[in-house]
C-alpha cells in the first residue's frame, strides 16, 4: 500500500493531549487518524446503501 504525505492543522491543546494520551500507548497520530477515516469511509458507504435502498 503506497502512502502520501499530507500537512493538517490541529488545535495545539487537542495536539498535546492526543500525544499525552496516545503516546503512552504507542499510537501515532498518522495511524490513528487513518483508522478514523477509513471508518468514516465505511460509515458514508453504509448510508448511500440504505439511501439507495429505501429510494
Amino acid at each position: 500500500m503506497a502512502t502520501t504525505r499530507h500537512n493538517i492543522t490541529l488545535e495545539e491543546e487537542v495536539y498535546k493531549e492526543f500525544c499525552k494520551y496516545a503516546g503512552k500507548k504507542g499510537i501515532k497520530v498518522s495511524t490513528w487518524i487513518n483508522i478514523k477515516m477509513k471508518e468514516f469511509i465505511e460509515e458514508e458507504k453504509m448510508i448511500e446503501e440504505i439511501r439507495k435502498k429505501c429510494s
